[in-house]
């Protein structure tokens, strides 16, 4: 069999540095890489290691799987999973001490039904990137689910998120329309007798370029591997 005549060399010490830059560009809140996909194809379980001696607080997959693939790794920090199909294996994950992402109220209710554990759960609203979320009146009925789930003691809702459109255009003006509808959903939670946990909006671009945003967490994605979300941002991540 011909051996392999390509392979990727990946610096986990630019890697680490990219984070220590990205941590100096929001350095009240907590962070979160984003480590999907094979951290982008860079290899899950290396790079969440460089994530944790970095200091990362967290760290961010799409799907359950690679949430489990963590923890086989020997990773056992703060995870956040946020993709789930219909059917999805909750209980394995909240025995995992993974978080889980409700973005309806059919969906919660799919994940308390599939545990006799408490989950944590993060809820997620969309403010306008039309990916995943609750919107409008779906984020009415998620928010009073969980309200009445908290309250009877089958879940503890620990953070509400979002994620912007047009981050990487600091001009747009989604920008300020997310941010309001962002903080107007944490208030709304908050007037249901549910205390948002962690308030996280900012994705890479909005790291850089958006300090409002920053909020308690930000989820750092393409600009932790060395990329800048757009040509025009720059600052001081490295390849």
């Amino acid at each position: 069999m011909t051996e392999p005549q390509a392979e990727a060399l990946v610096d986990l010490d630019a890697y680490r540095a990219n984070l220590a830059a990205l941590r100096a560009a929001a350095p009240g809140a907590l962070q979160m890489p984003v480590v999907k996909a094979d951290a982008y194809g860079h290899g899950l379980a290396p790079i969440a290691r460089a994530a944790r001696e970095a200091g990362a607080e967290w760290l961010g997959v799409a799907t359950g799987a690679e949430a489990l693939a963590l923890r086989a790794a020997g990773d056992r920090g703060p995870v956040l999973c946020w993709l789930a199909a219909p059917g999805a294996d909750f209980g394995s994950l909240v025995d995992a001490d993974v978080e889980v992402t409700a973005s309806s109220a059919e969906q919660l209710a799919e994940i308390l039904a599939g545990t006799s554990s408490r989950p944590r759960v993060q809820l997620k609203v969309d403010t306008g990137l039309l990916r995943n979320g609750a919107f409008g009146p779906q984020w009415d009925e998620l928010v009073d689910a969980a309200a009445r789930a908290q309250a009877a003691g089958r879940a503890e809702i620990t953070g509400i998120w979002s994620h912007f459109a047009c981050a990487d255009e600091p001009q747009h003006p989604a920008n300020d329309r997310q941010e309001r509808t962002f903080l107007d959903a944490v208030e709304q939670l908050r007037a249901a007798g549910v205390e948002p946990g962690l308030r996280h909006l900012a994705n890479s671009a909005a790291t850089l370029v958006r300090p409002s945003s920053h909020l308690d967490l930000v989820r750092v994605g393409i600009a932790s591997y060395g990329l800048a979300p757009d040509p025009g941002l720059r600052h001081g991540v490295v390849l």
